[in-house]
């Protein structure tokens, strides 16, 4: 197999971001850029130059309509989704977009399956009518997720302190007790219990917990600003000024020098050993 390094897989990840976009269109499901993806995109015009990845967000009830419309078509070809939904071995809670012509080697952690460049897809979720319900609603989950995340790090690595290493390990033990399957089920069991429609806030909070994940009223997603991403025309959400101080404060003052590295750990090969033709 052939490595591939930072260029082409920026290149690549821009594909993969086109052809769900596209069937996302198709579809009638509204794909917004998330995170450091919208960053990019307002503050760069495309990549933050140190980022290399692509994020996007889908209503909790679409994001289960693209799921549905990957395993009628069979989920094959080019590009595939990951989801627990459509594969019980599969261990994160969000949805990744891979292609099936390379190989993903992370070196902190592991999916529970073949793992292929990606583009990562997480719902956007209903979280109540007050802030307060929301933060109540959200720490519901901090057992699930904790135990969830506990299977996708690897054990003891050397630049853990031992405290952190044994912590992960015991709760390693317990999250194999209850399965993965059994954890997505009872996170999806919490997450729909405030369904987004009936919801006026709604926010993320499967990957990561915090205030800052109250996405605000759901009306920010009720409506959307094209945006140049590199070569693409992407989504952002109409009130994507607020959005962005709730996330990163003064988003576009850069960060020093030395936080500007690329931030995920992984080897990329293509299967093929040839030059990518698609680019």
């Amino acid at each position: 197999m052939r490595e591939i390094h930072i260029e082409e897989m920026k290149s690549r990840l821009l594909s993969i971001a086109e052809y769900l976009d596209k069937i996302c269109q198709e579809n009638g499901l509204t794909l917004f850029m998330s995170g450091g993806t919208l960053l990019g995109a307002v503050r760069h015009k495309g990549y933050i130059p140190w980022d290399d990845d692509i994020d996007m967000y889908l209503s909790r009830p679409e994001y289960d309509k693209l799921i549905e419309i990957f395993r009628a078509q069979g989920n094959s070809g080019r590009y595939k989704l990951l989801s627990h939904e459509l594969d019980n071995n599969y261990l994160y809670p969000f949805a990744k977009l891979i292609d099936t012509q390379t190989v993903l080697i992370e070196s902190g952690g592991y999916a529970g399956v073949e793992m292929g460049l990606f583009v990562d897809i997480f719902p956007v979720d209903g979280l109540g009518n007050s802030v307060e319900q929301a933060k109540k609603h959200m720490k519901k989950c901090n057992k699930w997720i904790t135990l969830n995340l506990s299977l996708l790090v690897k054990p003891w690595r050397k630049n853990r302190s031992f405290a952190k290493n044994f912590a992960i390990a015991c709760l390693r033990v317990i999250a194999k007790m209850y399965g993965a399957k059994k954890i997505h089920k009872k996170l999806r069991a919490i997450v729909m219990s405030l369904p987004y429609e009936e919801s006026e806030y709604v926010g993320e909070f499967i990957d990561e917990i915090g205030d800052k994940r109250i996405m605000l009223k759901k009306e920010m997603f009720e409506d959307y600003e094209m945006m140049d991403f590199e070569n693409l025309k992407l989504k952002a959400p109409k009130n994507w000024d607020k959005f962005l101080k709730q996330y990163y404060g003064d988003y576009m003052q850069l960060p020093p020098e030395e936080k500007r590295v690329l931030t995920h750990g992984y080897e990329l090969y293509d299967k093929s050993g040839s030059e990518d033709k698609e680019q």
